[in-house]
């Protein structure tokens, strides 16, 4: 099977959204609620792909962020992503 360079989907969004300190608390939130994993994918697609934090519309500095992210992925889907591994960076000894 033929394999993009860079880092994996999972990888992107451990390397970013559990130092992101804008988004962190969300995302932990999120994660916390719902051990599947489900609602912290949504709220990072929204922000990804919908320029969203819960409803709310993301800043110029905050589309630039989530361009950089897309741009990471390389036109990978986040549903490929390990929620369970982000879920347990965000919920580490960081928090």
């Amino acid at each position: 099977m033929y394999e993009l360079d860079g880092p994996s989907p999972t990888e992107v969004v451990i390397s970013w959204l559990p130092h992101d300190a804008r988004f962190r608390e969300s995302a932990v939130w999120h994660a916390m609620a719902d051990p599947t994993g489900r609602r912290l994918y949504a709220y990072v697609h929204n922000l990804v792909n919908q320029s969203n934090d819960d409803g709310r519309p993301l800043s110029a500095f905050d589309l630039r962020t989530m361009g950089a992210v897309r741009e990471d992925l390389d036109r990978r889907s986040l549903a490929s992503v390990d929620w369970r591994r982000v879920r347990d960076e965000l919920a580490g000894p960081s928090r």
